[in-house]
């Protein structure tokens, strides 16, 4: 695995990886079993996601592949997070008008980094993860230039630092997985083979993303999805912060959890 630094991290013991199941997710899992002996492969759930046991099958073949380590899977839902994030709030202005309130995508993975946030300061886990890649950038969470900065500021906000394991230039994510025994094929993107869960929703941002595209060039989107998701994700912070700040009283953030 020459085309995967051995990224060692000082005596971490437990790290909470968004785990959807798929490639990109899976190869981030075994990467980070280099550095951590235990692991949370954390799937969210929640209305417009389907095929919710398909993660169920890599998890079991990483627990096999590294019998050293502690992989955890667990189902949680985040329905309610969705919900806050996706809703309007007359709090952003002009910013929550328009096209980019249907960027489901955005809204869907800025609330499940908010709900493995809680689970880090829930079970007292410092370290998270996701499978961002590298020339994925139509997807927020996945770009530099829009939601990378503002996701690693809300987790270290909170004192949990936030990893892209798989995050490098040139790395083949299928092949890379192929070469640690997790899929028997290289090619698995797309196929029967892929068991990542599955959104019904994606057919709305490939939408909004049609009718932008066709009115502003990709660095506008960029700039007008920073500034919108970034403030999605403030009131996020907001109200994590007074759910940690009033430990057993009643908040928003804890109505959420109910």
């Amino acid at each position: 695995m020459a085309d995967i630094p051995e990224d060692r991290i000082e005596s971490p013991s437990e790290v909470a990886l968004l785990y959807s199941g798929g490639v990109d997710s899976t190869l981030a899992a075994c990467v980070l079993a280099r550095s951590f002996g235990k692991i949370h492969l954390n799937t969210f759930e929640r209305p417009g996601f389907m095929a919710m046991d398909n993660p169920a099958e890599h998890a079991a073949r990483l627990k096999a592949r590294f019998p050293d380590r502690e992989f955890i899977h667990r189902r949680i839902d985040a329905g309610r997070f969705y919900e806050a994030v996706d809703s309007p709030d007359p709090g952003l202005g002009r910013l929550g008008t328009g096209l980019m309130a249907l960027n489901t995508c955005g809204h869907c993975k800025a609330a499940l980094h908010w709900r493995n946030l809680i689970f880090c300061l829930q079970n007292g886990v410092k370290y998270a993860a996701d499978g961002a890649v590298v020339g994925a950038e139509e997807f927020a969470e996945q770009n530099p230039r829009i939601l990378m900065p503002a996701l690693l500021e809300l987790y270290a906000s909170f004192g949990v630092t936030l990893l892209h394991p798989v995050y490098r230039e040139g790395l083949n994510t299928e092949e890379a997985l192929h070469e640690f025994g997790i899929i028997e094929d290289p090619r698995v993107k797309m196929t029967a083979k892929d068991k990542q869960v599955v959104c019904s929703q994606q057919v709305l941002f490939a939408m909004m993303m049609r009718v932008i595209l066709s009115r502003k060039t990709f660095a506008e989107y960029e700039v007008q999805a920073r500034d919108y998701l970034a403030a999605k994700l403030a009131r996020a912070s907001a109200l994590t912060r007074e759910y940690v700040e009033h430990p057993g009283e009643r908040t928003r953030l804890s109505e959420l959890l109910d």
